[in-house]
Parts: C-alpha cells; structure tokens; sequence
C-alpha cells in the first residue's frame, strides 16, 4: 500500500509539472511585422484582453477590423512605444500591420501571476 502511494504521488506531481510547463509556453509575447493577419494567425484568444507594443525604432500603425468590416480599433505606434491595451477580440477579426516595425502582443495578466 505504501508503495502504491508512493508512485501514484509521483505520477502526480510529473502530471501538474507538464501541465504548468504548456501554460507558461503559450503566455509567450509575440512579434509580428507588416501584413494582413486574422486572430488565428496571430494565435490571439478570443475575447482575451492583449497589451501590444512596437518594438523596432520604426513607426507602426494597426488597424483591427470586425466581420463588417468596420473598424474596431487603430493605434498608431512610435518607435518602441509604450504597451497599448487591445479591446478583446473574435475569430472573425482582421488585423491589418503597416510600417517597418516589429509588434510584441502579450496577453494582460489580470491575475498577477
């Protein structure tokens, strides 16, 4: 019986390391350049609030548009501008890059974790 104990604390402690290790991957910030994106593209979630960043010394202007193609938010970005919040977005929306920079999405953490 000790024994059996023994594995099963170890199978579960092997199980919850693996699980964190995935989470922390995927909060990753991630840089994309000029270009025409959909939220897929960008490995964006749904209805999740992103800070974005330009990263480059170049300016950077966005344009994220809805499935009517309306416009549903623009920044224009300095050279290595301070973080912007974006409004959570859906599947449906594009994402429209222009510019020479580099733009760092990063998920906000509203834990603090």
């Amino acid at each position: 019986m000790k024994k059996f104990t023994f594995i099963l604390s170890i199978i579960l402690l092997i199980t919850f390391n693996i699980n964190k290790t995935t989470a922390t991957a995927a909060s990753l910030p991630q840089n994309f350049s000029e270009g025409f994106y959909t939220i897929s593209d960008l490995s964006i979630m749904q209805n999740v609030m992103y800070n974005v960043q330009n990263l480059s010394p170049n300016e950077v202007f966005m344009i994220i548009f809805d499935s009517n193609k309306r416009i549903q938010q623009s920044i224009r970005f300095e050279g290595h501008s301070m973080k912007y919040v974006l409004r959570p977005m859906k599947y449906d929306y594009k994402i429209i890059i222009i510019g020479d920079g580099s733009i760092s999405f990063s998920p906000i953490n509203i834990n603090g974790r």
